[in-house]
């Protein structure tokens, strides 16, 4: 009889033993999720100090607080690309570039880790780095708004390009972007002054004459338009456009000089349409005049063969008596001179004043 109440006895033992275990282990999953919870809420406020912080500004100071959420939670995501934010704000580039590139080791497609991998790089002076990673931020993943970021991203890419003077990798940038961009007044101003830094002037032009479809005394339209008609060598539709300028702003300095060049070139340029023959004769007698005159001013007496010979030629055109039957063969004539002048002056003498004086602007169009 005692073998089984010894039997029940360990049985006992035995559940006692396990209820006491198990409620141990209860107990310490409840004060670990307890732990965790509370670390959670203590990172959090420390993380939103740092952001606090950031916005005003005091970027040293944020850094430290979001080093301090991560020293609790490690490896949060969020943290490290605020982290790697705040420390490009208080300058401390290769903080930051150290902080996004283990980011980007364990996800590449972090749209807005590659934005700020881009803005590092392009703080460091590596601009044709960070095009790949602006890119990438294009391209990549955003959990909030992903269309508005990925188009500011692209216009800060667009910005870069400007900057670096890449007209055929701006163009390629603009044209996705030109449909869906914000339409406000200042964004659509700055697409067109854009398309014409891309070498895109009727592009240009039709940014500007949609704002002027809406806005006609709007300023910059007019002007815009009248530069990207300038770029198309519509020197009449030009200078109407900054003629338009004017009546809006008298003051407005850099129409008033687009007009005086378009003024001049309207007077000087020998192959607009519409000419005379005889008109075209007297304008090529001028351009011919004007480019001696230039390379008179560089002229010494060991310079080349060459130029002296040209410079004997110009002086001889100049003087002629032409017969009208004969006036467009001397123009012709007179025009490949100039244009052969205005070569060798390019070689020999000091580069022109302006490359956008009404000369300049004349022989290279000749050139074409």
């Amino acid at each position: 009889m005692a073998k089984p109440i010894a039997g029940r006895s360990f049985i006992a033992t035995f559940g006692l033993v396990f209820l006491a275990i198990a409620g141990l282990f209860a107990a310490d999953t409840f004060l670990a999720k307890t732990d965790r919870a509370e670390s959670h809420i203590e990172a959090t406020r420390l993380f939103q100090q740092g952001q606090s912080l950031m916005a005003k500004g005091d970027s040293l100071a944020a850094v430290a607080r979001i080093n301090d959420a991560l020293a609790i939670e490690r490896g949060n995501n969020d943290y490290l690309r605020a982290l790697a934010e705040a420390q490009l704000a208080a300058g401390e580039n290769s903080d930051s570039e150290v902080t996004l590139t283990g980011l980007l080791n364990t996800n590449s497609t972090d749209g807005p880790a590659n934005l700020l991998m881009a803005r590092v790089l392009m703080r460091e002076g590596r601009g044709a780095d960070a095009v790949s990673f602006f890119h990438r931020a294009i391209y990549g993943l955003w959990k909030k708004d992903p269309e508005g970021n990925r188009r500011r991203a692209r216009l800060e890419l667009i910005d870069l390009l400007a900057q670096q003077n890449s007209k055929e990798e701006l163009l390629a940038e603009l044209l996705p972007i030109q449909d869906n961009a914000p339409q406000d007044l200042d964004t659509r101003t700055r697409l067109g002054d854009l398309f014409l830094r891309a070498d895109s002037p009727s592009r240009a032009a039709d940014v500007f004459r949609g704002i002027l479809h809406q806005m006609p005394a709007n300023l910059p339209a007019h002007r815009g338009l009248g530069q990207s008609e300038f770029a198309q060598g519509d020197y009449r539709a030009a200078q109407r456009d900054f003629q338009a300028a004017l009546r809006i702003s008298p003051d407005d300095a850099a129409s008033r000089h687009w007009l005086d060049l378009c003024d001049q070139l309207l007077q000087l340029d020998p192959t607009l349409r519409g000419l005379s023959a005889d008109e075209r004769w007297r304008r090529s007698v001028a351009l011919v005049e004007f480019v001696q005159s230039d390379v008179g001013a560089c002229l010494k007496p060991d310079s080349p063969p060459e130029l002296q010979e040209l410079a004997a030629k110009a002086d001889a055109a100049v003087k002629a008596h032409v017969n009208p039957a004969h006036e467009s063969e001397a123009s012709e004539a007179n025009l490949d001179l100039a244009e052969q002048l205005w070569q060798v002056r390019r070689k020999e003498c000091q580069p022109p004043a302006s490359s956008d004086s009404a000369l300049a602007l004349v022989l290279k169009r000749l050139a074409r």
